[in-house]
């Protein structure tokens, strides 16, 4: 009962000083978005820049659960400002360990006595986080590094999702329905998945997956865990030193190309994506380092995505809309990935994106920046919201903090152009216009046989209105008409899609032979 009595009075503290610091926080944002939807540019951008920071500041200052929220918050252009997008991308992960006399209790409770286990060990993190620090021990001769969770972090999550949920109740009725659907939806999200970035036993399965699929190609490492270690509460893998990625001096005097350095990072990370369907989603300085012969060693698989095929290819499609110029394509790829309502004007739609591409000045999009192209996509979700799917989240907070990170090792380093060579020399826009073509054909065969069965009906409408003429029936006219609208978009499509119109013609042609030989 005392104990009870407790947790609900330390609700009750928490809800107190969650509340005087975002409250403030609550009507600026309001205020800002409203202005942001009216006059995007101007005098206000501004403020919106100095309350983004404040905002960021109050997160930090309320702890763990609120940096982690923040972080997931700041890949949400469909609920944020671009200017607090762009404070809450700065939030890192980065907290003064806890003392080690309140996690030794933690690591003895999973581990054993220390002194029995390893034949070293630091008392010293070597880093902090928001839900866990690191140490180094020796283990049989080598030295291995000691993940372990905060203490009472799972109790601090509990506790603040409470919080978090009755203040966001309160809130119902004074902001617009749509965005309390939207913010409710985050937050049940974030509650049933925080939890397994402090289970080490998923991220111990997610960094074997990953290191399985990294293994087959790229020149990184990915540290082994030590299984027979490990528990839900700490997880033990190898150590193995490096260089931090945003240590430019230090890599220069180890003789690294930075340049080179920031393809083969950018590579890693999209090969992960686009080819092997999870991915590393937190690739933060903090979590790259760089051996002293120039491999890319990659820690930290608590937050990780995943997308299936037709997200994957939405991805691609969308890529593929930006380069060509195309609004079409780009809305088409958006519908696909969930993140435009089909009920959105979509007329409007493509208004706004022509002019956010006509704002890159002239310049190819690959020529860009993934930060300007983000943009784009920032101000159109968030212009027209819908819920964004996870994947897509993930996958933006992905490629924002890798490309700051390559910017850094090489300032003249284009994401767009690297991705294009990547795509281009691994098959992956043959692969997807291939899959464009297989539906393409799949809809045009459709269209056919629909056709085909409104024959019989169109016939007998003919024959009740008008008196039979001496003319040979043809059964496939509907389909002959359908097969050249086909060929002459074929043509038409040959510009952007070589191969596919190609296919898409020679099936053409075999359709109308077939149709000829039938009369």
């Amino acid at each position: 009962m005392t104990h009870t009595l407790e947790i609900q009075k330390g609700i009750r503290r928490s809800e107190l000083k969650v509340f005087v610091k975002l409250f403030p926080v609550f009507r600026r944002y309001i205020k800002d978005r409203d202005h942001a939807k009216k006059n995007p540019d101007g005098e206000w951008n501004y403020r919106r820049e100095i309350n983004g920071k404040k905002a960021v500041d109050a997160f930090i200052d309320l702890g763990p659960t609120f940096i982690k929220l923040g972080q997931v918050l700041s890949a949400r252009p469909d609920l944020l400002p671009r200017e607090y997008i762009k404070s809450f991308e700065r939030l890192q992960d980065n907290v003064p360990a806890a003392p080690f006399h309140m996690v030794k209790p933690i690591l003895e409770r999973n581990l054993g006595k220390l002194g029995e286990v390893f034949e070293e060990f630091n008392t010293t993190a070597i880093s902090g986080a928001s839900l866990g620090q690191v140490y180094t021990a020796k283990y049989r001769g080598k030295m291995v590094a000691v993940k372990v969770n905060r203490p009472n972090v799972e109790n601090i999550l509990r506790r603040d999702l409470i919080v978090i949920k009755r203040l966001l109740k309160l809130a119902k009725g004074r902001i617009e329905n749509f965005l309390y659907i939207s913010v409710s939806n985050v937050i049940n999200d974030f509650d049933s998945r925080i939890y397994d970035e402090i289970d080490y036993r998923k991220e111990a399965k997610n960094s074997r997956e990953i290191a399985a699929n990294i293994r087959k190609r790229e020149n990184a490492i990915i540290p082994e865990i030590l299984d027979e270690l490990s528990s839900k509460e700490v997880m033990v893998s190898e150590y193995i030193e490096g260089t931090k990625i945003t240590d430019l001096e230090g890599l220069r005097k180890k003789g690294i190309d930075l340049k080179d350095l920031a393809f083969r990072l950018d590579l890693v990370f999209m090969r992960m994506l686009l080819r092997d369907h999870i991915f590393h989603a937190d690739p933060h300085p903090g979590n790259i380092s760089v051996t002293d012969d120039g491999r890319l060693i990659i820690y930290d698989y608590g937050m990780i995505g995943d997308l299936d095929d037709k997200t994957r290819f939405s991805l691609l499609s969308l890529y593929d809309g930006l380069v060509i110029s195309d609004p079409d394509v780009i809305i088409d790829a958006l519908l696909n990935l969930k993140a435009l309502s089909p009920a959105a004007n979509r007329g409007v739609i493509r208004r706004s994106i022509e002019i956010a591409i006509g704002g890159l000045a002239g310049r190819n999009p690959e020529d860009a920046e993934i930060s300007e192209l983000l943009d784009i996509a920032n101000d159109v979700i968030f212009e027209f919201p819908f819920r964004l799917p996870r994947s897509l989240v993930l996958y933006m907070r992905m490629s924002s903090l890798l490309e700051g990170i390559c910017m850094q090792l090489d300032p003249e380093f284009k994401f767009v152009r690297v991705l294009r060579k990547m795509l281009y020399q691994e098959g992956l826009l043959d692969e997807l216009y291939k899959k464009q073509m297989e539906e393409y054909i799949r809809k045009s065969f459709k269209s056919i046989e629909k056709g085909l069965d409104v024959l019989p009906l169109l016939k007998r409408r003919l024959e009740a209105e008008s008196e039979p003429t001496p003319v040979r029936e043809s059964k496939n006219v509907p389909a002959s008409v359908f097969l050249g609208a086909i060929l002459i978009s074929s043509v038409l499509f040959y510009h952007t899609r070589p191969l596919v119109s190609t296919v898409v013609a020679f099936l053409d042609l075999i359709g109308f032979v077939y149709l000829i030989i039938k009369k």
